[in-house]
């Protein structure tokens, strides 16, 4: 991997936050610059590539010794957000609770144990976050998250996931203020009353869908909701460009009480299944286009777990320190919204960003650190080009994952 001589632009923001010192700053700059292009995202990996790391030892204490706040810095991120245009919350925007396992190896690591791995399909050993992610037609970034760990023979019983989402959507609107005026769940979180009754309790909208086995009341008969499914005609839709079958009605259903229930199918090709989404929502005099719309928002969740993990190191990190664990990964949410506002070079690009995807900003990201090191080696002539063109081919012939 090529050297990384300066901290990308990207960063400049950091020299206004309050939460940070002269050095601390320097440090989270290292960092950032690290996740964001670097080749390896742990301590290790971002001082041997960053330069102006200083040391190994400087960032690692940086990390799992230096005094300072996570939260407080977390804080200050989001407010930066709100100064720009394209970044700035509303409250026709959508809080979506989620979490994410991502496999690791090491048994000390901080929480890590076995959980079930939607995505795999089975338990996994890794570690698990719970987050709250803020999205719009015009934006995506993470908002803040939890660790999840399972209570050992030795501890008393940890707190739940709902618990732990409970807990940052007190945060969200006591403590931040974040304006969204609906949030959306997939059918995990869904499935807890009292995460909908918290939502509910500060007068906010949800959207989520149901398990199958949910106990409905229709025709003063209470049933599951696929078996209600079976009972009902379906109208045929189109809804932005894609059809729909659906069914909708406000009624009873188990733990909620009167919601309003939209069941919708949604057409595929014939050799792809048709999954059926039943769809619950407090918005009981919302059209049905705009619950399947809403909901279709969740999704940049998955873009952002995935684009972290491939890109931004969300589950490369390898401190073994609860307190450093929890800064990487404040410190990957600061690199990824720091990211959201760099330069976009072209219309494709803003609407790739979007699409909630990093790719155009990884990308110049990228090119701003080659064109860096191109300028570190232009004021010092005595550096040896041919040795460094040697590495500039192997990372573009032989570097894994390279943009």
């Amino acid at each position: 991997m090529l050297p990384i001589t300066d901290f990308l632009s990207c960063t400049d923001p950091l020299d206004e936050f309050d939460s940070l010192s002269y050095h601390q700053t320097h440090h989270a700059k290292t960092y950032v610059t690290g996740l964001a292009a670097g080749r390896s995202k742990t301590v290790t990996g971002i001082a041997r590539e960053v330069l102006p790391a200083n040391s190994e030892r400087a960032l690692n204490k940086f990390i799992t010794e230096y005094d300072w706040d996570e939260d407080r810095l977390n804080h200050e991120r989001l407010e930066e957000l709100q100064k720009h245009g394209q970044t700035r919350w509303s409250q026709d925007g959508y809080i979506v609770i989620d979490d994410s396992v991502f496999q690791r190896t090491g048994k000390e690591l901080p929480g890590a144990g076995e959980f079930y791995d939607h995505t795999e399909g089975e338990p996994v050993w890794g570690q698990n976050l719970v987050y709250a992610f803020y999205t719009d037609d015009k934006t995506s970034y993470p908002l803040a998250f939890r660790q999840y760990e399972k209570a050992d023979d030795d501890q008393d019983e940890n707190e739940t996931k709902y618990e732990l989402a409970r807990e940052i959507i007190t945060e969200l609107e006591e403590e931040v203020g974040v304006p969204a005026d609906t949030y959306l769940f997939d059918s995990w979180f869904a499935h807890d009353s009292g995460l909908i009754k918290h939502v509910t309790s500060y007068g906010k909208d949800w959207v989520g869908p149901l398990r199958s086995n949910r106990q409905v009341t229709y025709d003063n008969e209470e049933m599951r909701v696929d078996a209600l499914e079976e009972r009902i005609d379906k109208v045929e839709r189109e809804i932005d460009e894609e059809t729909y079958k659906i069914w909708t009605k406000t009624l009873p259903i188990s733990k909620l009480g009167e919601v309003r229930l939209v069941i919708a199918e949604k057409g595929t090709d014939e050799d792809e299944d048709n999954p059926v989404k039943y769809l619950a929502t407090n918005k009981v005099d919302a059209p049905s286009a705009h619950i399947i719309r809403s909901y279709s928002y969740r999704w940049r969740i998955e873009t952002f777990f995935e684009d972290s993990k491939q890109d931004l190191g969300l589950g490369d990190c390898e401190v073994r320190d609860s307190d450093g664990a929890s800064r990487h990964w404040h410190l990957q949410m600061l690199t990824y919204s720091l990211l959201r506002l760099g330069p976009e070079s072209s219309a494709s690009e803003r609407l790739v960003s979007k699409a909630s995807s990093l790719r155009a900003q990884l990308e110049h990201g990228l090119k701003e650190a080659i064109y860096n090191m191109f300028s570190w080696v232009r004021d010092q002539p005595d550096r040896d080009l041919d040795g460094l063109m040697e590495k500039i081919d192997h990372l573009f012939l032989h570097s894994e994952g390279s943009l």
